[in-house]
């Protein structure tokens, strides 16, 4: 076990890994009660009910950010006409922001405090912000309580979220992490078009309070069933400092930067680019649909992949993928059908990055510590969703000048195109460290 685990994680000392191995099979008990009746083998049956429960929390912890372009249309054309969208962008750009760059700290407290404590925090959090947000009229009530509480609550959900696939399983890793992470677009297929349907008929205030007592119901369930399978390690400090020293870490913190950069434009903007092209809002919501229905195949083809290939050859190929994808087909677009083949490649393409990376920071640090670290590479992450919509809506803005979407593609594919040369980077510096340095190889 130690020899096949060490080959898997890389860089990860045989010691630690006999030692994690060890673990697998003791039959303990968390004083949480976090870890089920046995701290189980990985692989296991029972992995795919914490697995199961983390899915159906991605519908509601992404579902609000994947079908955030319905609200930003309505926004945009009707409730906020004149206002920039560099300025609506700050709704949906916090979202993202606060969700993953808290979660360096939510990581922490899910380690130390346990995950279900954690995941519950959030819940009531991100349903505080669907209720009050539903009696906002102005941009900057909506920028607090949709935006900055709902991503707070949200990190609160994530950080826990984030680290149960990758523990549960080691053989079938990547798939068990693509199953999750389709719940986000899952997510994303029925709360757009709930959303929408209810913007239509009830109303946007009432849309956002059902939304609310959704997520309460459902993720509060969910958590219930939030085990770990291997306890964390007590330790002195808040973050997990040692991981900081690794080149691994800030090149997966970097492509993160780089990704969360580049990649919200198509969601955030597709709404409109539908309507400049004499679409309706209609429009706007089903091509939100076709990108999230593209995701739920990518992500679970993605995981299968991985887990034959390698996780980083597959992020590769499809970060590479995404830009070939979306320039061409998203600036000559003159038409609705141009988009839908552009959502419907789009989604099976890129977002890989978001089941892959959990996959390829658990193969190369330990598992115990796997809130912790994917907290602080999220930390980047959350800077790169900042940086990439604000800039985005300025660049729509006074570049673009609402007439077209070029500049603003030409940005977000550049970043994507950078994510894809630091994954290459990561790539080199991993076979570089194997005895195998052969460069067509699994990693």
């Amino acid at each position: 076990m130690a020899s096949s685990d060490a080959n898997i994680k890389g860089d990860l000392t045989v010691e630690s890994t006999a030692a994690l191995s060890q673990t697998s099979i003791t039959s303990t008990k968390n004083a949480r009660g976090e870890t089920g009746p046995t701290i189980r083998p990985p692989d296991c049956a029972f992995g795919w009910i914490p697995t199961l429960a983390v899915m159906v929390n991605y519908m509601f912890i992404f579902g609000a950010s994947n079908s955030y372009g319905v609200f930003s249309t309505y926004y945009l054309n009707q409730k906020f006409v004149g206002t920039s969208a560099s300025t609506l962008s700050w709704i949906g750009s916090l979202i993202t922001t606060f969700m993953l760059g808290c979660s360096f700290l939510t990581g922490a407290l899910a380690d130390k405090k346990g995950y279900r404590l954690t995941a519950y925090i959030g819940t009531i959090l991100c349903t505080a912000a669907y209720i009050l947000a539903s009696f906002c009229n102005h941009v900057w009530q909506l920028i607090l309580t949709q935006g900055i509480l709902f991503g707070l609550g949200a990190s609160f959900l994530f950080a826990p979220s984030v680290s149960i696939p990758p523990q549960w399983f080691s053989k079938h890793r990547g798939l068990a992490s693509g199953v999750a992470v389709a719940g986000s677009s899952l997510g994303g297929l029925w709360f757009t078009a709930a959303t929408q349907a209810m913007i239509d008929s009830i109303g946007a205030e009432w849309a956002l309070r059902i939304l609310g007592i959704l997520t309460f119901v459902v993720t509060g369930v969910m958590n219930l069933f939030y085990f770990r399978r291997v306890p964390a390690k007590p330790r002195k400090n808040i973050l997990e400092l040692q991981a900081a020293k690794r080149l691994t870490f800030w090149l997966v913190s970097l492509e993160s930067f780089a990704m969360y950069t580049g990649y919200w434009a198509l969601t955030f903007y597709i709404g409109t680019t539908a309507r400049q092209l004499g679409g309706t809002f209609q429009d706007g919501s089903n091509l939100l649909l076709v990108l999230n229905a593209g995701s739920v195949v990518g992500r679970i083809l993605a995981g299968l992949i991985a887990d034959k290939f390698g996780s980083i050859n597959t992020l590769l190929l499809s970060l590479l993928l995404t830009v070939v994808i979306e320039m061409p087909l998203w600036i000559k677009a003159t038409s609705l059908a141009p988009l839908y083949v552009l959502c419907a490649l789009y989604g099976m393409v890129s977002p890989t990055f978001i089941s892959l990376n959990p996959v390829i920071v658990s193969n190369h640090f330990d598992t115990d510590v796997l809130a912790s670290v994917m907290g602080m590479t999220n930390l980047f992450s959350g800077i790169g969703g900042l940086v990439g919509n604000q800039v985005q809506g300025v660049i729509y803005d006074k570049y673009d000048k609402h007439e077209q979407f070029t500049n603003t593609i030409v940005f977000s594919a550049m970043f994507v195109l950078f994510a894809g040369l630091v994954i290459a980077c990561l790539r080199f510096h991993i076979i570089r460290k194997r005895t195998d340095k052969r460069f067509f190889q699994k990693v």
